[in-house]
């Protein structure tokens, strides 16, 4: 009973699904030589299938009378919050769409658009702006249009064209405002994997906490003390239980050189002429988890395109 609640409290596992369906898609398209604007179109297309419901397809869970153990797997792996557990979801098609979309063309039209901004844009001036506007989109949208209908539940297709468009243009611009900070952010920057993922783990409790320290400040007129404490909370999250977090699902890129190193300091046993060599356990088992970062992280080999990402 409790795995078909599961998302309400473990729910962003949906990116790294998606982050390894796009992969796995994006290998299969490179190994075959189908060209980006191919699969940019063929992955599009995903989108636009007819699915069932709220745009699903593929619900093992809507059967109750199905085995438990089954029932629990399907449940544990894709999304359940008490009526289903669909493996496809049209809202995350979508997601992986643009993925594969700026997979293949994001860095030309980046290269293309820093050399044609002149060079009187180029300020700390311009970079406050857009820091500033790209933080009025999001208060906006969350005042007069949340939740995201098309990029949430895939539905409510009347408003792609504000919901897509203000998920490019945000980030965007708060790219470009970040770029002008003197300082060097990298450590936050690069465990947002984690933040993202883990924290819906802690949501329910944090919120809790939050509660409790309104309380306990209670007593200062203006507020703002209150608000510190809560950035400050934030603060520990990202710094350290995300990143934690982060690490931790890079667990086997980390491990896997290590591996490597080791299996290749083994010393190596002669083969009799005509046997055929026999790989050990071990050996297997490092090479199935090399195929996987591969795929997943875009690693060495064949995989010349993966890796740009």
């Amino acid at each position: 009973d409790y795995m078909r609640l599961n998302s309400d409290t473990s729910d962003h596992r949906w990116y790294l699904l998606m982050i390894l369906q796009t992969r796995i898609f994006l290998q299969i398209g490179e190994v075959i030589g189908v060209p980006g604007w191919a699969q940019v179109i063929f992955y599009g297309a995903t989108c636009a299938i007819p699915m069932q419901g709220r745009g699903y397809l593929f619900d093992f869970c809507q059967d109750r009378d199905q085995q438990p153990y089954a029932l629990y797997v399907f449940s544990w792996v894709f999304r359940n919050w008490g009526k289903g557990c669909p493996m496809v979801l049209r809202w995350v098609q979508i997601y992986g769409f643009f993925y594969v979309l700026c997979f293949h063309f994001l860095r030309p039209l980046v290269a293309l658009i820093t050399k044609r901004i002149p060079e009187r844009c180029r300020t700390n001036t311009w970079a406050a702006g857009a820091f500033s506007t790209s933080q009025m989109i999001g208060l906006s949208m969350a005042l007069f249009h949340y939740p995201n209908l098309v990029l949430e539940s895939g539905t409510g297709l009347q408003w792609a064209w504000l919901e897509m468009s203000v998920a490019f243009l945000q980030p965007a611009l708060i790219a470009l405002g970040m770029a002008a900070l003197p300082f060097n952010l990298a450590w936050w920057g690069n465990t947002t994997l984690g933040c993202y993922v883990f924290h819906f783990y802690f949501k329910d409790q944090v919120g809790m906490w939050v509660w409790s320290l309104c309380d306990w400040v209670a007593w200062d007129p203006t507020g703002l003390l209150a608000f510190f404490l809560i950035i400050g909370l934030c603060a520990i999250f990202t710094t350290f239980l995300g990143p934690a977090g982060h690490y931790f699902l890079l667990t086997p890129a980390l491990l896997y050189p290590r591996i490597a190193k080791a299996m290749a300091g083994r010393p190596k046993v002669a083969v009799q002429a005509g046997a055929r060599p026999r790989s050990s356990p071990l050996a297997i088992a490092a090479g199935a988890l090399r195929g996987c970062i591969e795929i997943v992280v875009g690693g060495s080999g064949n995989g010349k395109k993966q890796s740009k990402m």
